[in-house]
């Protein structure tokens, strides 16, 4: 499994600063080391977002003397260092971000103040524009050295404006802000990059191709959505967008066009046009403009195929130097529009809606959505969860356990939770999240050495599907990244049914192991969900499956009918055709939950544990062999500060074997081999404490 660090390493007490980190010194690389990392994730070569050659001198420098003497070097000598020690960095692209930064500079035009600005030299801009217009400090390297026949819009017109030119706009066309990463007190300006603009996604492959030659062999392409994520403030209404709609339309069989489209010319449709047309004004809620719904769904649509435009390149390009360059996305809250995404990456990383003290059925959703392959998130400051209070309890030398179980809760259920090196606290905390080295180095080094008992695959004998399209209208009308009624007022909505979310907590504080598979929307990915990718599984829960097509239904009845047995929560199949969702809600196999906690009296127990809904618990097939049980508890007692202890823990297996041995590995304690009877259709062993985590591992 990766052992992660978020390594941003934004400084103590000070603002997290975008989208350049701090200068990088080589005593970093002895705290890596000590935390036992494998993978560095938003970890540098951030700059490509204020210009190439800002991205340029963060990677060859130069690097004072001064600087020197406490071994401070440039990005690219650091990628190298690290590479040494087996250590691979992520290169950042911010693929939503576009900035310009105040600046002061002297008559020579080298810069004097740059952000931190402390009224000396000529004040000015430093950014996009002023690259683009060859109007930067002296030490930038001339547009055209990158750009030799300049960039060109998608209507043939040469960019003059780079900076404006590849945000999202609004109804009048003035561009939307990045409003999570600008920190006010200090006059930053960044745009919205809209990857729908082809001049924003050869700038992005630029950034892409300077990375690589500074050493990246692999590369995170950051908010992955954009610019879906424009709905947060009204819709991106820009020339390239409107394409992306009037192509979606255009290609849309006659019996499913609008009807107020009747008789209008697709080939020219100016959906912004429409919508004056029909009183919209800008920046009001877009859920309420015409035609809403085939405006997003072109979005929805565009998200994977620009992504992989750039993932390809960076591919290509790293090919084509001889190189072989590892992509990563930001999957943010793994959403269902992710899911077509998954196919163009390598890595899954992913900040999560909010980090909380407890959800283990995120993790188990993320490994899901991940389909095999690595999922590694850290944490977000946003979104009501505990972030803020914890870094103020770890600075005062508390909360240690509750830290722990943060990093390991992720382990438990197949994913990585990457260790925090002064990494991200938003643009409203001026501090960064930094843990006591000792305190990380002990959680690294404990992941090491349960590294051959971590895997993302298990033998459970439950699923719950993911349905994309059943979820998808929910992630995207229901406002749920839109912050409330800032940026407009909310609009009532006449949603789909969901208890998808609802389902997999309960499972999760029921003590149920299982695993989430993902139907697809087939629009956006084709299905791979068969029956017999499903046969593993005893039972197949269908929370809220209302959206699934007439294939993916017949694979489900070919599930059952093979003897499989599924559960059914609320809505199934209701735009299969007349009568067709019988065959499933008719047959012997199922059965109908009357709510998400009566699904885990139908599922299997795979492991009995007396542990409360204030622990979790997972199987994954391990790496060195047999079955590994992962025990998790969320007991923290602020009084004393610590994890309420749980001593001569029973626990029952009734997967996998035979088993003739089992040790019980733990944080702080030696391992422990410990007698496991086989007592009816269970195999049971005894924990003699668990406190945070606890592994046992059958063999």
């Amino acid at each position: 499994m990766q052992r992660a660090v978020y390594f941003d390493g934004w400084y103590r007490g000070d603002w997290c600063q975008h989208p350049s980190m701090p200068p990088r010194r080589l005593a970093m690389l002895d705290d890596l080391e000590a935390m036992r990392a494998t993978t560095l994730v938003w970890a540098g070569l951030g700059g490509g977002s204020i210009s190439l050659p800002y991205l340029e001198e963060e990677a060859y420098g130069p690097v004072p003397a001064r600087f020197r003497q406490y071994g401070y070097v440039t990005e690219s000598e650091f990628i190298a260092h690290a590479r040494e020690r087996g250590i691979e960095l992520f290169a950042i692209v911010f693929e939503a971000q576009a900035w310009e930064l105040p600046a002061e500079l002297d008559d020579d035009g080298e810069v004097l103040a740059l952000t931190v600005t402390r009224g000396v030299g000529r004040r000015t801009t430093v950014g996009l524009r002023e690259f683009a217009t060859d109007t930067g400090p002296a030490s930038w390297r001339p547009f055209r050295h990158w750009f030799p026949d300049g960039l060109t819009t998608s209507a043939g017109e040469p960019v003059t404006d780079l900076w404006t030119e590849v945000a999202a706009k609004d109804l009048d066309g003035e561009p939307y802000h990045t409003h999570w990463v600008e920190i006010a007190e200090r006059d930053q300006a960044c745009l919205y990059g809209d990857r729908n603009n082809p001049v924003w996604r050869e700038y992005l492959k630029k950034v892409v191709e300077v990375q690589i030659d500074a050493g990246a062999r692999a590369v995170q392409l950051d908010e992955t959505e954009t610019p879906l994520g424009a709905l947060r403030y009204g819709g991106c209404f820009c020339r390239d967008c409107m394409a992306v709609v009037r192509d979606h339309l255009a290609a849309l069989p006659e019996d499913e066009r609008p009807a107020e489209l009747a008789g209008v010319d697709l080939a020219t449709f100016d959906y912004a046009a429409y919508v004056r047309a029909h009183g919209a004004v800008a920046r009001q809620n877009p859920r309420s403009l015409p035609l809403y719904q085939h405006w997003s769904r072109a979005l929805q649509e565009a998200v994977p195929r620009t992504f992989a435009e750039i993932a390809d390149h960076a591919r290509a390009y790293g090919a084509s130097k001889g190189v072989r360059v590892e992509v990563a996305g930001n999957f943010f809250d793994c959403a269902p529009v992710y899911d077509p995404v998954v196919d163009h990456v390598d890595v899954l990383v992913t900040e999560m809606r909010e980090t909380r003290a407890m959800q283990p059925w995120w993790f188990r959703h993320g490994v899901g959505m991940a389909r095999g392959k690595p999922l590694v998130a850290v944490e977000n400051p946003y979104g009501g969860g505990i972030m803020e209070r914890l870094v103020a309890d770890l600075a005062r030398g508390r909360a240690y356990d509750m830290f722990r179980t943060t990093i390991f809760e992720a382990s438990a259920m197949g994913a990585t939770m990457a260790l925090p090196y002064g990494s991200w606290l938003g643009n409203e905390i001026k501090d960064a999240y930094w843990v006591p080295m000792e305190l990380a180095a002990a959680t690294g080094r404990f992941l090491e050495r349960v590294d051959p008992l971590l895997s993302n695959v298990s033998p459970h004998r439950t699923a719950v599907v993911y349905s994309v399209a059943s979820l998808m209208r929910d992630w995207v009308d229901g406002d749920q990244n839109n912050e409330g009624d800032r940026w407009y007022p909310p609009v009532e909505q006449d949603l789909p049914p969901t208890s998808y979310w609802e389902t997999v907590e309960s499972l999760s504080r029921s003590a149920r192991c299982y695993d989430v598979v993902v139907l697809p929307d087939e629009e956006l990915r084709p299905n791979d969900v068969t029956a017999e990718t499903l046969a593993r599984y005893d039972v197949v829960v269908l929370p809220d499956v209302w959206a699934v097509s007439p294939a993916q239904h017949e694979e489900l009845v070919r599930y059952l009918e093979a003897g499989g047995r599924v559960v059914v929560h609320g809505a199934y199949g209701t735009g299969l055709p007349d009568g067709a969702a019988e065959r499933l809600l008719a047959h012997p196999g199922t059965v109908r939950a009357a709510s998400v906690d009566d699904v885990a009296w139908q599922v299997a127990v795979d492991v009995e544990v007396p542990l409360g809904d204030r622990a979790a618990v997972s199987l994954q097939v391990a790496p060195a062999g047999g079955v590994a049980v992962h025990l998790v508890s969320y007991d923290y007692d602020p009084e004393a500060d610590a994890n309420r202890p749980v001593r001569d823990l029973p626990v029952a297996v009734r997967v996998g074997g035979p088993f003739t041995r089992a040790t019980v590995v733990r944080p702080d304690a030696d391992d422990v081999d410990v007698p496991v009877v086989l007592d009816g259709d269970a195999w049971r062993v005894v924990v003699p404490e668990l406190v945070t985590y606890a592994i046992v591992h059958l063999r």
